[in-house]
């Protein structure tokens, strides 16, 4: 008997890396048109499996696929688009792929810094403008012999270290779960977040969102780096207080700052960092590669089909469905 497995919505070119996972188990995947919830709910029906990526997962989508549901599957780390709570009352497990695209993010993180060092943006809108003149720019300085400082210490941080050193930076890191052994294993000091800041050349984030870290980088904070430092964002948009850093770029507090996350993407009409010649922007594509998504779309399916066979899966977000069950 044919099985159907529901893919909300996805953002590379097909799914013939899912197809590739679940038709060996006799899976069809049901492609949606659109997010709309009623659309979702309409193709849901019939369907033990959900794959969804930005799509609302909502109680009615989710419900509509009962009794036949056996998983949800995340394509990705973030959990707001689906009704996690009813599904576990429901019994259902979700999971997620909280572990991909770190090389991706590790190099997106060394190009940006590269680029801060070089001033190669503005170097390119100069010569574009008409001006060819390194005198615009300067000062310059050589990158060996600085120090990077990385505030949280996950995968991604752990993947910076490796091709920072490369480029000859000292890297000091802070992380309340940091230990000293485990710092000296990774080949960085660990530090308080006062001494990262004085000590840093660049200040590299690598937080998730929570309620401790949401506009953690604010006046405080930037008034603790060196006025020649600059502030690097691939993790989340909401740890910066961004009218604090506007200012702080303005009034010469820190040197400059690129940001491949905002709080909201994309920035809104009037926003008050765009215009700031000191930042460097990225739309979020630290994440991706050909490699990452592939990476990304495998993993997802994986965990759909460990399921659908009686199987454990590996990043469970719910370990509690199975009291529902």
């Amino acid at each position: 008997m044919v099985q159907k497995v529901l893919v909300t919505d996805y953002a590379w070119p097909n799914l013939e890396v899912e197809r590739g996972v679940l038709t060996e188990i006799g899976v069809e995947l049901v492609e949606a048109p659109d997010g709309d919830e009623e659309t979702l709910a309409g193709l849901a029906k019939g369907c033990c499996g959900i794959l969804t990526c930005w799509a609302q997962t909502t109680r009615k989508v989710i419900e509509a696929a009962l009794p036949n549901l056996k998983v949800i599957s995340r394509y990705g780390v973030g959990l707001d688009n689906i009704d996690v709570v009813f599904a576990t009352e429901q019994g259902i497990p979700v999971t997620r792929v909280p572990d991909y695209c770190m090389v991706d993010v590790a190099e997106h993180t060394m190009a940006l810094l590269m680029a801060l060092s070089r001033k190669v943006a503005r170097f390119d809108r100069l010569v574009r403008e008409g001006t060819w003149d390194i005198q615009e720019v300067l000062p310059l300085r050589r990158l060996t012999g600085q120090t990077l400082g990385l505030v949280g210490f996950g995968q991604i941080a752990r993947e910076v270290v490796p091709r920072a050193k490369a480029f000859g930076l000292r890297v000091v890191a802070y992380s309340r779960s940091l230990r000293p052994d485990q710092a000296e294993e990774a080949g960085v000091e660990a530090v308080d977040l006062n001494t990262l800041l004085e000590a840093s050349d660049y200040v590299s984030l690598h937080c998730p969102s929570t309620e401790e870290t949401q506009g953690m980088v604010n006046a405080e904070f930037l008034s603790g780096m060196k006025e020649t430092a600059c502030l690097i964002n691939t993790s989340r948009g909401d740890i910066v207080d961004e009218g604090a850093l506007a200012e702080a770029l303005e009034e010469g507090v820190i040197a400059g700052a690129a940001l491949d996350v905002r709080r909201s993407e994309p920035p809104g009409e009037g926003d008050v960092l765009i215009p700031i010649e000191k930042v460097i922007h990225t739309p979020h594509a630290a994440f991706y590669s050909a490699e990452s998504l592939i990476e990304l779309q495998e993993k997802t399916a994986w965990e759909a089909r460990r399921i659908m066979t009686g199987e454990d899966p590996i990043h469970l977000v719910n370990p509690e469905y199975k009291n529902h069950t």
